[in-house]
């Protein structure tokens, strides 16, 4: 494996241990994924070492990072800052450890809450993120989504985030709106059609 740069190193080893743990965690899933499917692993691995390098942040700190990189800022960011750590932690990437790889870049930024059309690099980071062992009382399902994703990474998503947002439904959350829209793209991409929405008030066919 070729060498993380120093910047990234560096960073590393100034993130509390907890955090530190899970990145190499999900690091060795992404590995693990990236070979399954045929992806660069050293890229991938690039990608989910950096993917929490802000997550430490203080939501004040997110907000302010987020403002001095130009990153567009949401109502439902100002409410949960910690949805920006991934395009903070992707912006420092690029600007401090001068790393160019769209791919890995996309696969920081979107970590959290996925994009529509997201790349495969970023699908492994991201479903890695999710099946990190720690975090099995939160995703209790987890063990399905890893059997899916060694088969079909889309499949994988689509699974994980079904179960998260009937999770977040019925607790009452706000959903990110990317999410949704990932969803809606996995749906639109497949070959299942997705279920047609009929007005209450339209006459039966």
């Amino acid at each position: 494996m070729r060498p993380l740069p120093d910047a990234v190193e560096a960073r590393l080893r100034e993130l509390p241990r907890g955090l530190f743990q899970h990145v190499e965690r999900v690091r060795e899933i992404t590995r693990d994924l990236a070979a399954v499917h045929g992806l660069d692993v050293e890229r991938s691995d690039l990608a989910a070492a950096a993917h929490d390098l802000a997550r430490a942040y203080r939501g004040d700190e997110l907000l302010e990072s987020a403002s001095a990189y130009g990153i567009p800022v949401r109502p439902i960011d100002r409410a949960s800052p910690v949805l920006l750590h991934g395009p903070v932690g992707a912006a420092w990437l690029r600007r401090e450890a001068r790393v160019a790889d769209e791919e890995v870049l996309e696969a920081v930024r979107s970590h959290t809450s996925g994009s529509p059309g997201m790349g495969p690099i970023a699908r492994v980071v991201f479903l890695a993120d999710k099946l990190d062992p720690s975090k099995a009382q939160r995703y209790p399902f987890q063990d399905s989504v890893y059997a899916i994703s060694r088969q079909d990474l889309d499949r994988a998503l689509l699974r994980f985030l079904d179960l998260q947002l009937v999770g977040f439904l019925e607790r009452g959350f706000v959903i990110d709106p990317s999410s949704v829209a990932l969803r809606n793209d996995l749906l639109l991409a497949s070959r299942v059609p997705p279920p047609e929405y009929v007005s209450s008030s339209a006459p039966p066919s």
